[in-house]
């Protein structure tokens, strides 16, 4: 019977995967998968094989993809985003060739991926916890915020596949810890390797491997030296290879390098790791606790209250545990912290949270057991309460809440927020690509536009072949437009804001790379004049084109909150606002 109830338990949860999880299922292709695609059909600007569509920008085509204008002028001169994942590439290019780009299939392909995930979370906290206890994490960490982009981006699904072989091999390293087996050892070296082919998301293991030999028994340093050697050897194996094929990123805003960018990923790391803790324990969404907007002490404080909130409970209910259990408990949450510290080279993100969510979800299950389902809790209900007892029955209501409540709706609204942004781009791209005559032959100049832009040119031919010249001169807002002669214009944005984003997640350009009046960039067919620059970035810059504005050639558009659109230029010698 018991058997039965925990098999209704475990399938309700994946019903209800499903259900948070749609709108995902049903996003089209987002962002990078349209490059992957013209990467598999062979019409991006560089060549790519199976085990490179991860491999964006690199020394030997960023010249070539500035030329077609994948990169805009105001990127980084030596802007590098290359990320070492054969085995997800791979996956992700037979599949493509298999289902000939069906989003929908490929969705429920990564679905699956989730569903194993989750199953081996679930294994590995009924290590940890009781049955009951070990539900509730399931749930937690199924559910959870962090898995809505993965599932809803297929270019994102590396993320699943990393936490599905990098848990499997965790529950496998301690089995090894523990009972001594070389076949355990043997299988979490290959569960390793395996997750760290499919991303660098992986060496995120490494705390809950650090963990384990802070928290657990005591041994000698030799066997210390072989018990972590199971993740160890692949990892530095993998990282070796990594450096020497050049993978890595550089000259961008939204990820930082930590070894050759040393200086700017410092200065980023209390921000995102205070950023990361609250998103994780409180279940939040994305925008949220915003980089560019967020002053730091906001997530600090949030951290430092919850922290306040959480001491006493967890410390309650951890002591109510069997001594057996305390330190499985002890190891995953001490690991939860120190699986932070790969991924504070990006910008913060519940979807980098999948790894942490691992120590999180136990904490939370255990807690929320001890004060609605213990004997210490009946006995507290029949009775007056101390204040540490009523502490702990408001945290458990907060957690509860955050999780079980806060944290699928979150979820569900993260996925369907992809999706109407999937949808409105495919339209919009759709609507276009009927306007524009020979698209593969056009030459478009985008005045201003948001990010989608930058991936429109992808969109426009079936088999993501590009435009001959695609040129974008803005990413703003509200820019007003002066044509001082036959082939000059001008553009100018409100005294606040910059031509192009700036500073913590800026895709193309990194804040220590500010631009000055005065520079000079010259890209195939325009030479731009930065004018004025403010606090955020230029305000200000002259475009001069290769040939009269009015060329038939040429084709202007403008990104407006209805999608794409054509645009009229002002008359010389006059201005003209562009909105969104």
């Amino acid at each position: 019977m018991q058997r039965r109830r925990t098999w209704l338990g475990l399938g309700l949860i994946l019903l209800l995967g499903v259900i948070v999880y749609l709108p995902a299922i049903r996003t089209p292709f987002l962002l990078d998968d349209y490059l992957q695609a013209s990467m598999i059909e062979g019409t991006f600007p560089g060549k790519r094989g199976p085990f490179d569509l991860y491999d964006f920008i690199n020394d030997t085509d960023r010249a070539a993809l500035t030329a077609r204008g994948m990169l805009p002028w105001w990127a980084h001169p030596e802007l590098q985003i290359r990320f070492f994942r054969p085995l997800a590439s791979a996956l992700h290019y037979f599949e493509h060739q298999a289902f000939r780009g069906a989003p929908l299939l490929m969705h429920l392909h990564s679905f699956a991926w989730w569903a194993a995930m989750v199953l081996g979370a679930r294994a590995l906290f009924r290590r940890a916890l009781s049955g009951r206890a070990a539900a509730i994490a399931t749930a937690v960490f199924a559910l959870a915020p962090a898995h809505a982009i993965p599932l809803a981006w297929l270019a994102n699904r590396e993320a699943l596949l990393s936490l599905t072989f990098g848990i499997t091999a965790l529950a496998a390293h301690a089995r090894f810890r523990e009972e001594r087996r070389v076949r355990d050892a043997a299988l979490a070296t290959l569960l390793f390797t395996l997750a760290l082919l499919s991303g660098e998301y992986a060496v995120c293991f490494g705390g809950y491997v650090l963990a384990l030999e802070i928290v657990g028994k005591r041994e000698s340093l030799l066997r210390r030296a072989a018990f972590v050697s199971t993740f160890v050897w692949p990892t530095a194996v993998y990282l070796y290879v990594r450096h020497r094929g050049g993978y890595g990123s550089f000259g961008s805003g939204f990820y930082t390098d930590p070894f050759r960018e040393t200086g700017l990923f410092l200065r980023a790391v209390p921000q995102r790791f205070a950023t990361l803790l609250a998103d994780g324990w409180l279940a939040l969404d994305d925008e949220i606790l915003l980089p560019n907007t967020t002053p730091l002490v906001l997530p600090v404080l949030v951290v430092i209250g919850t922290a306040a909130l959480l001491y006493v409970p967890l410390r309650r209910a951890y002591a109510a545990q069997d001594e057996a259990r305390r330190p499985q408990i002890a190891w995953l949450l001490l690991g939860s912290v120190l699986a932070l510290v790969p991924v504070l080279p990006v910008v913060p993100s519940p979807r980098v949270l999948g790894a942490s969510l691992l120590g999180i979800a136990p904490a939370v299950g255990m807690l929320l057991e001890y004060a609605w389902f213990s004997p210490a809790s009946e006995e507290a209900a029949r009775g007056p309460r101390s204040a540490a007892a009523q502490l702990t029955g408001l945290a458990a209501v907060a957690l509860g809440f955050a999780h079980l409540v806060h944290g699928p709706g979150t979820a569900w609204l993260m996925a369907r927020r992809q999706q109407r942004s999937a949808d409105d781009f495919t339209k919009h791209s759709a609507e276009l690509r009927g306007q524009i005559e020979a698209p593969e032959d056009a030459e478009v100049v985008v005045i201003r536009c948001m990010a989608s832009a930058f991936f429109l040119p992808f969109a426009l031919d079936d088999r993501g072949r590009l435009p001959a010249r695609w040129r974008i001169l803005a990413q703003t807002g509200h820019a007003l437009v002066l044509r001082r002669d036959a082939r000059t214009l001008d553009i100018r944005v409100p005294p606040e804001h910059s031509l192009f984003p700036m500073g913590p997640g800026a895709l193309f350009r990194s804040q220590d790379a500010p631009l000055k009046p005065g520079e000079v960039f010259t890209v195939p067919g325009v030479r731009v004049t930065v004018l004025d620059v403010g606090p955020r970035g230029p305000r200000s810059a002259r475009f001069e084109l290769d040939r009269d504005l009015d060329s038939p050639s040429l084709s202007w558009i403008t990104e407006g909150r209805k999608g794409f659109s054509f645009a009229e230029l002002p008359p010389r010698g006059f201005g003209k606002p562009f909105d969104p």
